[in-house]
């Protein structure tokens, strides 16, 4: 078993070098720590799968926690929180404070142009990753991706209320076959009496208070938060405008860690060092809650064969909106012949060189963006 010091070191680095999102996030996790490392059963990571999805706030995020929780309790999950968040933090953090200082570069503009076509190809290998070991070959689970897939494409958003659906009708298909036993007991650490974070006045505490709020709407992956955020921080609050809110949905995307870091963006350009950590504690704190609230009830029932069947058809609909939500990205991240080329070229390298760095593609995808940038 893992010691609390080596998740964490785990979850920085992956936070640190952790580039495509919320997919390659995911895949990541059930590669190093499944696969290679062991610390947690196939089975155990596709209950945290399931959870993440099911319980508002970033997938990868909570699935991070949830993998803290299941190891080391409570004290795990909270490591993990911290760890897994500090490393984008930090670099968003320098990122915005640059940004303020030359956002009118062409350099700049240039870096986003190259490396949004080099971060879809990165969620495409993902995405077949994930889906090839969660769907596996069962005709259902593919029938409940597809639909899953097709209605995120068609209505070009995260339903929320399809992960509730998927697994009612999840308990219905697949519980039938689940294994019936007695539940596991609650973990010694289950009860989780109160997280204080300080509040400020002014905009800070705004900052906090609404991030926290947009933390609870957010279902699947951090990008769902991309048209609610316009809708308040561009349209109702004016607090960016069009150009800078692309510009921070930009910097989440290409950034390592989870995507919800675009609020760390917002609130420093909002706020400076105080915004940010306002904001990033407000979009962080519902998921943690949220996780090491629910994780509980999930180990007690495990062995339930209709709770079965729900975790594993919310985990089946999870790949087909992550997947519905790659082509959403990619429909804006690439738009000319060069974009396409880049997208093509990094599939095919890291086709070709699986075990490939993903930091080495999204800094050849940059250079190739600083020297062939249109203008």
């Amino acid at each position: 078993m893992p010691s609390i010091a080596r998740l964490a070191a785990y979850f920085f680095r992956l936070g640190a070098l952790g580039f495509g999102g919320p997919v390659a996030l995911a895949n990541a996790m059930r590669r190093d720590l499944v696969e290679e490392r062991a610390w947690l059963t196939a089975e155990e990571y596709e209950d945290g799968l399931a959870l993440a999805a099911a319980c508002p706030g970033p997938l990868a995020y909570q699935l991070a926690v949830y993998c803290g929780y299941i190891r080391r309790g409570v004290a795990g999950g909270l490591a993990v929180a911290v760890a897994f968040a500090l490393a984008p933090f930090l670099l968003v953090l320098a990122v915005a404070a640059l940004y303020q200082r030359f956002a009118a570069t062409w350099q700049l503009r240039a870096l986003f142009y190259g490396i949004a076509p080099a971060v879809v190809a990165l969620i495409v290998r993902a995405c077949w990753n994930l889906g090839r070991k969660t769907l596996r070959t069962d005709v259902r689970a593919w029938l409940f991706f597809t639909i899953a897939c097709a209605v995120t494409v068609v209505v070009e958003r995260e339903i929320a209320w399809m992960f509730i659906i998927a697994g009612l009708l999840g308990a219905l298909v697949f519980g039938e076959r689940a294994a019936e036993g007695a539940g596991a007991p609650l973990s010694a650490g289950a009860p989780l009496r109160a997280i204080i974070f300080p509040l400020y006045g002014g905009t800070t505490s705004k900052l906090f208070l609404f991030f926290f709020k947009t933390g609870l709407l957010v279902f699947g992956s951090g990008l769902v938060i991309v048209p609610f955020l316009k809708a308040q921080v561009v349209d109702e609050y004016h607090w960016l405008t069009n150009h800078q809110f692309l510009d921070a949905v930009a910097i989440g995307m290409i950034s390592p860690g989870p995507v919800v870091i675009t609020a760390t963006f917002v609130g420093y350009i909002l706020d400076g060092v105080a915004g940010a950590l306002a904001a990033t504690l407000g979009i962080f704190t519902p998921p943690v809650l949220f996780v090491l609230c629910a994780t509980p009830i999930l180990l007690r029932y495990r062995n339930n064969a209709r709770l079965r069947g729900f975790v594993r058809g919310v985990g089946t609909a999870v790949v087909g909106v992550l997947v519905g939500t790659t082509w959403l990205i990619a429909r804006v991240a690439i738009g000319d012949a060069l974009t396409i080329a880049v997208a093509l070229l990094s599939v095919a390298a890291l086709a070709r060189w699986r075990k490939l760095p993903e930091p080495v593609v999204i800094a050849a995808a940059a250079i190739v963006g600083l020297i062939a940038y249109p203008g």
